[in-house]
């Protein structure tokens, strides 16, 4: 008997197998469920940064308004207010950093000489203090006469020399065209101006260089408004003015005159308050030290 050897070949068939619309319709509610869960947490994530950006903006505009106020005041000449008359105000000001005559100790640019020799009306605006403002903070403006730059009812109470002669905690605030009332040019037996002579011009020019009363002070305001929350800086001789933040709920300022510890410094204390409530505060203290002169006669 003949067998005959029978081969089955095997075809494989690949089958490429797609969802179908109920595995569809599954997958897209899962997604939406697990879409849903996440979207508070998401938002929560959103509003979380939005928030620490509007603090870290508000609290990078304070900073720069503090560097400005406190740079201001260990720059200055002369501080004008807050005084001892009323030591707590919701204003500051000093003489600003301007070389009216262009001069400089030792004719170096990096030394100028700033506020040097004023007129006995120190401002040289044709009233008591400064403009429009209550220097003294007893509710009145350029109530007394030209001569009078600290508004207390006496004339030229004080000369230049870093001590309170009049007793009121304010030094050197109210100087006479002879600043340091010495009968001489400059400091008497002194050569100011370092030109080989001593004494050689008229009493009111304190620095000797042949001119008198050629630089007043430039006085730098700061002050605020509470129904606007607006810190403004402005320049009385030259009328114009920049507001600095409208988000303003706080501003302060503190004179504490000087004793054995410290010399005359500003306490400046600063809330600012965003859209969403939350608030940033700053207190620092500054002294007036006439750091942009570096030497002179009004070193402290």
């Amino acid at each position: 008997m003949i067998h005959k050897k029978t081969t089955i070949k095997m075809t494989t068939v690949n089958c490429q197998k797609g969802l179908t619309l109920i595995e569809l319709l599954i997958a897209m509610t899962i997604m939406g469920i697990i879409a849903m869960a996440a979207m508070p947490l998401i938002s929560t994530s959103l509003e979380s940064h939005q928030q620490g950006m509007a603090w870290s903006q508000l609290h990078q505009e304070g900073l720069l308004i503090m560097q400005r106020l406190t740079n201001g005041v260990r720059r200055c000449t002369f501080l004008l207010i807050p005084n001892a008359h009323t030591p707590v105000r919701d204003i500051l000001a000093f003489s600003g950093t301007i070389n009216d005559d262009g001069d400089a100790y030792f004719d170096d640019p990096l030394f100028p000489r700033i506020d040097e020799d004023t007129h006995d009306d120190m401002q040289a605006n044709a009233v008591s203090g400064i403009q429009t403002i209550d220097d003294d903070g007893d509710g009145l403006a350029d109530e007394e006469n030209e001569k009078d730059d600290d508004e207390d009812g006496s004339d030229h109470e004080e000369i230049l020399d870093g001590v309170d002669q009049d007793g009121d905690g304010n030094i050197d605030e109210d100087l006479d065209k002879d600043a340091n009332d010495d009968g001489q040019s400059g400091i008497k037996g002194m050569d100011d101006d370092a030109d080989g002579n001593v004494d050689e011009a008229e009493n009111e020019d304190d620095d000797e260089d042949g001119t008198k009363n050629e630089d007043p002070l430039n006085p730098l305001v700061y002050t605020y408004d509470n129904g606007t929350d607006t810190l403004t800086e402005s320049n009385p001789d030259s009328g114009t003015s920049v507001d600095l933040s409208t988000r303003v709920t706080l501003f302060q300022t503190t004179y504490e005159a000087p004793d054995a510890t410290h010399g005359p410094r500003i306490q400046i204390e600063l809330t600012l308050t965003g859209d969403d409530g939350k608030t940033v505060e700053f207190d620092e203290y500054a002294y007036p030290r006439n750091v942009l002169q570096k030497t002179g006669k009004r070193v402290r």
